[in-house]
């Protein structure tokens, strides 16, 4: 038995869902695994539409269903809908969509037990306990500008609703295999500027200009699976990096 905690969880779409599930087992018996079309309808005709009378049609048809069209078979679906306090009227328009205008005293106190109890009451509950979100993911070998803001604000968004709905988000952001081009980088301005230290300061963007030159210069082709042992350079760069970290040329 549904508690009342229960009667607001979830959104409108899924509670009107059930809804219909349930007239459309008494309304097809025969057919089994019907999901119900529930969707945001034309404010003319209602708040939401049930759209599956043309589809049953084409299916029951000539199986000796009591129904003569697709009309019939959207007044039985609207017959056999349960009683709901979130309902205030249902009609049958056309080829059998069956419109749901919404309750505005149910919508009322639903607004009012957020108020009290909390936004979080009406939080719809997805079907997943667990979401990877990967986003913003920018290229840090180049310049960032105004364009990555996009997918760091929407990737943030999304994973921020979920959580909201008690998902737990795991947040990614893969900034890609960039060793490699860091690595050849890093030996291409040792070999270009070996008194680096005289040389004046290098924004990010004069770095991007120079990545076409290691990959020119680059005799050897880089293997698709570059070997696990420490990064090999130059004499020129080991000088200047800690021997620790690096194993020089032969």
């Amino acid at each position: 038995m549904a508690t009342e905690h229960d009667e607001y969880m979830g959104s409108l779409k899924a509670q009107l869902a059930k809804l219909f599930e349930v007239s459309l087992k008494v309304t097809v018996p025969n057919e089994l695994d019907v999901e119900p079309l529930v969707a945001a309808c034309n404010g003319k005709f209602g708040d939401y539409q049930c759209n599956n009378a043309m589809g049953l049609w084409s299916k029951i048809k000539g199986k000796g269903a009591p129904f003569r069209g697709p009309p019939a078979v959207g007044e039985a679906i609207k017959n056999n809908l349960p009683s709901s306090e979130m309902i205030e009227s249902c009609s049958v328009a056309g080829p059998g969509f069956v419109n749901v205008v919404l309750s505005k005293n149910w919508m009322a106190k639903s607004i009012q037990k957020m108020l009290i109890e909390g936004i979080d009451t009406w939080a719809p509950l997805p079907p997943v306990k667990t979401a990877v979100v990967d986003f913003s993911s920018p290229n840090i070998a180049k310049e960032m500008h105004v364009g990555h803001l996009r997918s760091t604000i929407i990737g943030d968004t999304l994973a921020r609703m979920l959580e909201f709905s008690k998902v737990k988000v795991l947040r990614r952001n893969h900034v890609g295999d960039w060793g490699t081009q860091f690595g050849m980088l890093i030996e291409f301005l040792f070999e270009k500027f070996p008194n680096f230290e005289d040389a004046t300061e290098t924004a990010i963007g004069d770095l991007q200009a120079h990545l076409p030159g290691p990959k020119k210069e680059t005799k050897e082709p880089i293997p698709a699976d570059p070997p696990t042992p420490p990064f090999t350079c130059s004499a020129t760069c080991a000088a200047h990096v800690p021997s620790s970290s690096i194993s020089p040329a032969k």
